[in-house]
């Protein structure tokens, strides 16, 4: 026992406490000595009354939306959790992320596909296998649910109340599985070739009644580039003819149908389909699924089927899908808590903070918080939500730290140490965002991009930095530094920030308005970068007046953005390459971004990078990699050692399967290697090599914002 009576079954208790916060995806909570589920005792709304929850159980389609860690796949599983209790709705949860990844199709498939006369590209090919992968997981997981049920006791009665055993209406759902044999699959290729035939003579009318000289063939293309407008109408007749067809071919709504009739005898009445990682799909993608898939089942399942859809804020695509009709939960901070003032939006976001630290504790520990933290000094919750922003997973990962520096040295966590465990989240989880960018295999142009967001931030940080001495009539009132941590810029510039924010670099702390009555978005930055940079966080109290403080005039940074956009972005045609001042893009948007000097191109808004594009010319092409392998490199390299491709995913909020896949082809480039244990457990580890490469004198994490005097 430690000095302070933490007992060791405690400190168990904390570790698994924290780590149930920690968890990502769809990873369970459960007991870990019995291995019951806890979603129901564990489970902290945000809201009075549940309100999310009862939001989400809704029989409407709904959008979760949040960043990660914001407790998306928790509502998911509370969700499922609570339709298992009771008859009249069932569930099928889809990792859209590992569906995506899974139904890229084997070569050769594709091989003989391009044997056949007119065969489609292997990118329509590729579109259809994603089709056939959703509805394939979609109905093994119903099954995997109504087994879950009927095994239940509680189910143990419906199994008399079917006209045809429940195991009939199994073989009926295998059967559906196997209509999307591989033979079956090609077949509905072969239909689909002569309607995008029919599709494409249509198509070549449409486009010569523009005045645009273009031709189509069994492989649609366009001569020459269209606007964007046209271009865009003949995606999505495409991607609408896929859909159709592959329905019609996979008798989709006859399935919809019938397992409808078959569980309203049992008083089934609603099938929800939770999308998870939606936002992780690449844009085309999401398009296809939306447009082909989740649109039509939603919209003509005759309110049977329902969708709950976990997104990015900001990266999210509707298609045909009526926004009026559906829900949105909106989990990130000022969207949750942000319906009155700012210090009542803190003191919530605060108490759930707490609520949900404490809940864990009670369960895990037996014991109260005062046990692990100095609660003499409420400060702490305060702190713990400024380090967290009230995200569960930052919250878990804060307290990680926080208990390796303080509770396992016997001594309690507090303010100094919070602040501490925030800067080491900052340096190990957010601060890689750029070091392992340039190594990004995207075009150099998405690269640039990246790294333009590195020079942005920057130019925040060193502003908020010089505000520290700054003079000002609010600063005067203000005994030591003043705190610069927060700003404010008109709400056009949230796009722009919009990328910064989803990498936990900033977060929209409020919407108000400034001095002059003009709505603004107030930001606040990373309280672990604001330790790194020596930037105190937060605002004064004491006087009336600091209830304006983020949007005071000092703090107004729309000009920096401003200058930054007039210095690192311009206007690019796609076809002569034409260059356009940021002043012509409002008129060009007014006529489908199309180029006024060659009349054809689409004009685009280019990010450079101009400080640091020596630094990406630099990087040798072989060296770059996908995202998903860079993910993986950095979290051994953090780590130091051998690790579990469960573990890996964790850090990468992906299936254990899709790091063990891409391990694979790391271990052909001798950047891991992959070894078992005695009990035959995975493990994979980073060679020398990819130290030496990725790693070794690297601090492009590193901002450069000046040193401090």
């Amino acid at each position: 026992m430690s000095d302070q009576g933490i007992s060791e079954a405690q400190m168990r208790g904390f570790r698994s406490a924290v780590e149930s916060l920690k968890l990502y995806r769809r990873a369970d909570l459960h007991d870990p000595d019995q291995g019951s589920p806890l979603i129901e005792e564990l489970y902290v709304d945000p809201l009075p009354h549940e309100d999310v929850f009862r939001t989400a159980i809704r029989p409407h389609t709904t959008f979760v939306i949040g960043r990660k860690g914001t407790g998306k796949s928790t509502i998911f599983q509370r969700l499922q959790h609570e339709l298992r209790k009771g008859g009249s709705s069932t569930s099928a949860y889809l990792d859209i992320k590992t569906i995506f990844e899974s139904s890229q199709p084997d070569q050769a498939l594709i091989s003989r596909l391009e044997s056949r006369k007119d065969a489609l590209p292997q990118e329509a090919i590729e579109k259809l296998a994603l089709y056939r992968e959703f509805l394939k997981a979609t109905v093994t997981q119903v099954q995997e649910e109504l087994k879950r049920r009927i095994k239940s006791s509680i189910w143990e009665r419906i199994k008399e109340s079917f006209t045809q055993t429940y195991a009939e209406l199994f073989d009926e759902l295998d059967s559906l599985l196997d209509s999307a044999s591989e033979d079956n699959f090609v077949s509905v290729l072969g239909i689909l070739e002569t309607q995008l035939k029919d599709t494409a003579a249509s198509g070549g009318s449409f486009e010569k009644e523009l005045g645009i000289s273009g031709s189509f063939s069994a492989t649609p293309k366009i001569a020459v580039s269209a606007t964007e407008k046209s271009a865009r109408t003949t995606s999505d007749e495409r991607v609408s003819v896929y859909g159709d067809v592959l329905i019609r071919a996979f008798n989709i709504r006859e399935f919809l149908d019938r397992l409808k009739n078959l569980l309203s005898k049992i008083g089934v009445r609603h099938l929800y389909i939770l999308v998870d990682d939606f936002s992780e799909l690449p844009e085309e993608a999401m398009r296809v699924v939306v447009d082909a898939l989740i649109a039509p089942l939603n919209n003509w399942s005759d309110e049977f089927v329902k969708f709950k859809i976990a997104a990015y804020p900001g990266r999210i695509y509707y298609g045909a899908i009526d926004k009026t009709k559906i829900d949105e939960i909106h989990l990130d901070l000022y969207s949750l808590f942000g319906t009155s003032d700012v210090s009542t939006m803190e003191a919530n976001a605060a108490a759930f903070t707490r609520r949900l630290v404490e809940s864990r504790l009670e369960y895990f520990t037996k014991h109260d918080s005062s046990i692990f933290f100095d609660t003499k000094n409420e400060e702490v919750w305060r702190v713990l939500f400024y380090a967290s922003m009230a995200n569960p997973r930052t919250l878990g990962y804060v307290l990680h730290f926080a208990y390796q520096n303080q509770l396992i040295h016997g001594k309690k966590i507090g303010v100094q140490s919070i602040q501490d465990a925030s800067l080491k989240y900052y340096e190990e989880k957010i601060a890689s965002y750029f070091s392992v960018g340039r190594f990004l295999h995207e075009a150099f142009s998405e690269r640039c991009s990246i790294f333009s967001l590195k020079e942005l931030l920057e130019t925040l940080v060193v502003r908020s930095k010089e505000l520290r001495t700054h003079k000002s009539a609010v600063f005067e009132k203000i005994s030591g530094r003043p705190p610069t941590s927060h700003f404010h810029v008109v709400p056009s510039f949230d796009g722009l920030l919009s990328t910064l924010e989803l990498n936990f670099f900033l977060t929209k702390y409020f919407e108000m308005s400034d001095r002059d009555g003009k709505k603004v978005s107030v930001y606040a930055l990373n309280y672990g970068l604001c330790q790194r940079y020596t930037i105190s966080f937060g605002r004064p109290s004491g006087e009336r007046e600091f209830r304006l403080y983020f949007v005071e005039r000092v703090f107004d940074y729309s000009s920096i953005v401003s200058a930054f956009i007039a210095k690192n972005q311009e206007i690019v045609c796609s076809n002569c390459g034409e260059k356009h001042g940021l002043d012509k893009l409002e008129a060009l948007k007014l006529f489908g971004m199309k180029c006024p000097t060659c009349q054809v191109g689409v004009c685009e808004v280019v990010n450079l990078s101009k400080k640091y594009e020596s630094v990406l010319m630099n990087v040798q092409s072989e060296l770059l990699l996908p995202k998903t392998e860079l993910g993986i490199l950095q979290a051994l390299h953090t780590e130091g050692d051998a690790q579990r491709p469960a573990y890996i995913a964790a850090e990468l909020d992906c299936s254990y399967q899709l790091v063990g896949k891409r391990a694979v082809r790391l271990e052909d480039r001798g950047l891991v290697t992959r070894s078992k244990d005695d009990a035959n457990n995975r493990f994979i580890q980073i060679t020398d090599i990819a130290e030496s490469t990725y790693f070794t004198g690297d601090h492009s994490g590193e901002l450069d914002v000046g040193s401090d005097p």
